[in-house]
């Protein structure tokens, strides 16, 4: 029967749903999911204090099994041949109507349209009384909300995409003006001491090299999905990790310390090993970008355990930078979102949500202006 309720549910053509009495939605169609995707709706408090009141109490709204009621309801709907149809369906497969409430609410699709919202109390003649259920429709006009819609899903690709433009022009110009400037430098010859020819080139490299670390960025945040998973020893590979990091950091920034404890019974992890690993990179590359130089000791702490009583593994990188205010924390992985001149481009923790987005992990940061950050990754093993 339920089944039957669901397939019904589906055919028709308005954002419906259906839930039980605790408020779990058990059937919707893909109008309701477009429209939850696209709108604040499901945050409409009266929508929602209505519907838990008619839930509650459903004996103090319209009583549809009432002639006079039903007859009166009915010709409010003489327009509505959609809701009259759901009505007849339902009763066809064995559904009783027994109460009814509406309401009219504003929605913001890009521009606001109007929304009837239609809520039944229904309960199967083959179902135990105990098994009501409750059926909320948005009679909206479907043509103007899908093509606000589109115009608006439209509109914000395009502006992702001149960002995108706009910024690799700018690393094109940072890196191709570097090169050119330091490889015409050795070019012509004037430094003939072999130490300041090899920085030279390194700084050629590391310029290069940050290039094609922004591109593969892009390509990755294009599509998280696919990728290469396989089972880690994570001991080992974190600890390879940091150590190759602790070594850059002792060669570029040798009075930084940099601090790491990883538990040596962590659990073996099934994952995609580049993701894991440019994800902690970029969370490690900002705790060195983001550290205070008017501290007169700088520090960067790894940390690696696994939380048992949650079968959860939890990586922290906790720092003593310029920190952030919570303003800032809420704008974290927003694409090309920069705080100071010290934020690069604004790839980095946007690579890091795209990321733990496709994983399925979570992440929490904490930090206080001009103190610190805590940045608390968590990888469900069950998700892994």
């Amino acid at each position: 029967m339920k089944n039957t309720l669901k397939y019904i549910v589906e055919i028709i053509d308005i954002p419906t749903f259906v839930t039980d009495k605790k408020q779990r939605i058990i059937a919707s169609n893909q109008y309701f999911v477009t429209l939850l995707q696209n709108t604040d709706v499901s945050k409409n408090k009266e929508l929602s204090e209505r519907i838990t009141n008619f839930i509650e109490k459903p004996d103090k709204f319209v009583d549809m099994i009432s002639n006079k009621d039903k007859i009166k309801f009915l010709k409010t709907l003489t327009s509505n041949y959609k809701i009259i149809n759901l009505l007849s369906l339902l009763d066809d497969i064995g559904y009783r109507v027994t109460h009814f409430t509406s309401l009219n609410i504003s929605i913001d699709c890009g521009k606001t349209i109007l929304s009837s919202v239609f809520i039944f109390r229904i309960f199967s003649s083959h179902l135990p009384k105990t098994n009501e259920l409750f059926i909320i429709l948005f009679d909206l006009n479907i043509i103007e909300f899908f093509s606000s819609v589109v115009i608006r899903r439209e509109s914000r690709e395009i502006e992702e995409i001149n960002k995108k433009y706009a910024v690799l022009l700018q690393v094109a110009n940072r890196v191709f003006s570097v090169v050119k400037g330091f490889t015409e430098t050795l070019i012509l010859g004037k430094y003939k001491d072999n130490d300041l020819i090899y920085k030279f080139i390194q700084i050629i490299d590391n310029q290069v090299s940050q290039g094609i670390k922004i591109l593969l960025s892009f390509n990755l945040s294009d599509d998280m999905r696919n990728g290469s998973f396989q089972n880690i020893n994570l001991y080992k590979f974190l600890n390879d990790l940091v150590n190759k990091y602790s070594e850059k950091l002792i060669s570029e920034y040798p009075d930084l310390v940099f601090e790491y404890y990883i538990q040596p019974n962590i659990p073996d992890l099934y994952t995609d090993p580049y993701k894991l690993e440019l994800c902690l990179y970029n969370l490690l590359d900002n705790s060195v970008r983001f550290r205070d130089e008017q501290k007169g000791r700088s520090f960067i702490k790894f940390s690696a355990f696994f939380e048992s009583s949650v079968n959860h593994i939890l990586i922290v990188v906790e720092d003593n930078g310029i920190g952030m205010d919570k303003n800032e924390i809420l704008q974290l992985g927003q694409i090309f979102n920069t705080f100071s001149d010290k934020s690069g481009i604004g790839l980095g923790m946007y690579t890091v949500y795209k990321i733990i987005k496709a994983m399925k992990w979570n992440i929490k940061v904490e930090s206080e202006k001009n103190k610190y950050t805590k940045v608390i990754l968590t990888i469900p093993l069950e998700n892994a």
